[in-house]
């Protein structure tokens, strides 16, 4: 939990004949204002103010990122900046301790320590405490707040404390998903004789977290400006150089390129118009790793900018590497801007002598929203219109098999008749297919890396879906709609006893069928040779179900189905055919991919901006292909058995087998991944979510194959009319109500 501190100091007051700071103090947790109180605060003490000028003279001593043509000499000689910053750290506590609080009759005021004790008792290790001070004065703004014991020892990570103006007004952002959801990051380097060689190596390591770097090195103005116009916009905007503020930390300036005389030096203030639009498109944080940036973040924050970090005074080099490095690491694991600030002062603080940790430090909008690195994200999302384009393509995909079949074979009735037979094919795409589909869509919208597993995956997807698919079209037991209406085909009398012996039949077990089913007779030529044709096997089929004495029949469909007896004769195919292959790769395609996105959850996580959508977009998949399974198993247990005889069904064989094992994997692999990846909030929904989707598997497994039958199988009267029904029922609540509740409601927080 975040809690946060702020502190409004306003400008000097008189009180009692003396003049103060009046002071706001305000604490609020997630859900909101705790306590707010007002109290008055001495001006800085002479010690203090002292000691504070005493602190910016030596550190600037060694700084060399000042505005070139207002470089101070480099001063040499021996300073003892332990001693100076332990005497500035003791005056800084003394001035804001019990005495140097006053309320509103000139009396000490204990209230405020107060507060801060009483708070302390609420806040845990784990929580994280931010502060902001809002003051327009230079100098408190330069104070290291986070020195003051009271607030310090909150936690033994320690606080972090930014500072802010006191107007300001909350600036709204709206993210445009876009096919390359990036975090794009303007980095401009200026006098290329400071190194930036490090600076540049951490910068470009972002792209293995989502970052897009455009560096510019040196620019002219017209470039720079050029660049800040760019549609896309930035999330970050990186400065490394030489800069400076004036004496009251109100304007701030920037070298873009030391030959560039006055031209290559800019006042944030002749950037004004530019910058304003880049914060309106998607601006948030602006890092500048060069001296004195007071003035810099102050003109920023009053175009609402919500985040700058800048250092407070002048800085040497290998303090601005240092910061940047340590910074970027803890950000990009999703850790908020104050503490990941946090993290890096705190190796400041074990690599340099005391004090030069002091010199960052976050200007914040206090009515900017919490950033992480996740949060520069929007979702990888095509625009609308080719988000409309690829619904289309969809909606075809699901219903291009039932349309084909019924525009190929004239009529409801074979498409009635194909639907009660392979209900797994022609009904489940429309009904549920959608489903996984889109759930598989939005969980690629929030991969931001494209990472090994994950490409890994997606090419064993590919070479799954198009192994099944040969495998599926070359293989036996073809589906009657894969014929044309008027197929036929003639098998030899020499290739029929290898056939009667594969497919364990006889042309005595053929000759037995009745003939009021089937008349055999008419199916041998005078020289032995079987003739096939769709339109005399397919009357029988329509009343299979209701027949007895058909095992012959059954005999005969084996070899009918063959993919051998047929394949020397492609223009029997019907177009129908194609589409099923179509069906057929969708289905297979979307199970398999399943694999891909649990593979880049559980083995780079961070690569995923928003885990807990990604994970119920992902079970959302997982029940969409789950619900194939009944339709599956109807096609094994009934349609096989009633056209080629219980022996051929088989229920445990083969891809069956393979299937279960897979479906086993995933579901443990899943829970795993809301254990590790889902906040806690999260979890107990996603885990009910995840089993009650197991538990309705588990069901339909049991009673699911006899419900398909009776709705859209053999035992039932029309599956038109329920098929219709729950397709347009399903789709209009998914779509109504399930994703715009996970798209209000399901965040990362």
């Amino acid at each position: 939990m975040a809690f946060k501190i702020s502190f409004k100091i306003g400008g000097r007051v008189q009180v009692n004949h003396s003049e103060v700071l009046p002071v706001t103090l305000a604490v609020s947790d997630q859900q909101g204002q705790i306590e707010e109180l007002v109290s008055f605060l001495s001006p800085l003490p002479k010690p203090l103010e002292d000691k504070f000028k005493q602190w910016q003279y030596y550190i600037g001593l060694q700084g060399n990122r000042k505005v070139a043509k207002n470089r101070d000499s480099l001063i040499s000689g021996v300073i003892n900046l332990t001693e100076l910053t332990n005497s500035l750290k003791a005056e800084l506590n003394k001035w804001l301790g019990r005495d140097g609080w006053i309320d509103e009759n000139g009396q000490p005021d204990p209230r405020v320590s107060q507060v801060l004790e009483r708070f302390r008792k609420k806040i845990t290790q784990k929580d994280e405490v931010q502060i902001i001070v809002q003051t327009e004065d230079r100098q408190l703004r330069g104070l290291p707040w986070q020195e003051w014991d009271t607030l310090a020892g909150y936690t033994t990570r320690g606080v972090e404390v930014a500072i802010s103006a006191t107007n300001f007004k909350r600036l709204t952002q709206k993210q445009t998903p876009q096919l390359r959801a990036t975090a794009r990051i303007l980095v401009v380097f200026g006098d290329e004789k400071l190194g930036f060689a490090e600076e540049e190596d951490f910068i470009k390591s972002l792209r293995q977290h989502g970052g897009e770097p455009h560096i510019l090195r040196q620019p002219m103005r017209q470039e720079l400006e050029q660049k800040l116009k760019d549609a896309q916009g930035w999330h970050i905007f990186f400065f490394a150089g030489h800069s400076e503020s004036d004496r009251d930390g109100r304007i701030g300036r920037i070298q873009i390129n030391p030959g560039d005389g006055a031209q290559g030096i800019i006042e944030i203030t002749e950037l004004r118009d530019l910058l304003a639009g880049a914060i309106q498109k998607k601006l948030q944080l602006a890092i500048f790793n060069s001296c004195d940036g007071l003035g810099l973040a102050n003109q920023l924050t009053e175009l609402s900018l919500p985040y700058c970090i800048v250092m407070r005074e002048m800085v040497e080099s290998s303090v601005a590497r240092e910061l940047l490095r340590h910074f970027l690491a803890a950000f990009v694991k999703d850790r908020s801007l104050f503490a990941s600030m946090n993290a890096a002062r705190q190796q400041l603080e074990q690599k340099f002598e005391p004090g030069k940790s002091w010199l960052p430090v976050i200007v914040a909008n206090p009515l900017a929203k919490e950033l992480t690195w996740n949060r520069l994200f929007s979702e990888r999302r095509l625009s609308r219109q080719w988000e409309m384009v690829l619904s289309i393509v969809a909606i075809a995909v699901l219903v291009c098999l039932p349309i084909g079949i019924f525009s190929e074979f004239q009529g409801w009735e074979t498409l009635t008749l194909y639907a009660r037979l392979y209900p797994h094919l022609i009904v489940y795409p429309s009904l549920f297919l959608w489903m996984p589909l889109f759930a598989a869509y939005r969980a690629h919208c929030m991969i931001r890396v494209k990472t090994r597993p994950f490409v890994i995956m997606t090419l064993v997807t590919i070479f799954l879906t198009l192994g099944g698919l040969f495998f599926e079209l070359t293989g036996d037991r073809m589906f009657l709609m894969e014929f044309k209406s008027d197929a036929t085909t003639t098998i030899y009398a020499q290739q029929l006893p290898e056939l009667y012996l594969k497919w364990r039949t006889s042309e005595a077990d053929i000759s037995s069928i009745p003939q009021e089913i089937f008349n055999p007779r008419q199916a041998f030529d005078t020289e032995g040779n079987l003739i096939l044709k769709k339109s005399e096997l397919e009357p029988v089929i329509k009343r299979l179900h209701r027949l007895n004495n058909i095992a012959g029949f059954q005999g005969l469909l084996r070899i009918a189905t063959a993919y051998d007896v047929w394949r020397q004769n492609t223009k029997a195919f019907s177009i129908s055919r194609w589409f099923y292959a179509l069906s057929f790769v969708a289905i297979i395609s979307c199970g398999v991919q399943i694999l891909a996105l649990v593979a880049t959850i559980l083995f780079v996580p961070d690569s995923i901006f928003n885990k807990n959508k990604y994970l119920t977009y992902l079970i959302m998949c997982e029940l969409g292909i789950l619900l194939w399974l009944p339709f599956q198993s109807y096609s094994i247990e009934h349609t096989k058995s009633l056209l080629f005889s219980p022996e051929f069904k088989g229920t445990v064989d083969g891809i069956n087998v393979l299937l279960y094992a897979i479906i086993s994997i995933l579901s443990l692999t899943t829970v795993n991944c809301i254990y590790i990846s889902a906040t806690k909030i999260y979890q107990p929904i996603l885990l009910s979510f995840f089993l009650s989707s197991l538990i309705l598997t588990i069901l339909v497994s049991f009673f699911g194959v006899s419900l398909v039958d009776h709705v859209f199988g053999i035992s039932s009267t029309n599956p038109l009319t329920p098929w219709f029904a729950c397709s347009i029922f399903f789709i209009s609540l998914f779509f109504l109500f399930v994703v715009r509740w996970i798209d209000h409601s399901v965040g990362d927080e």
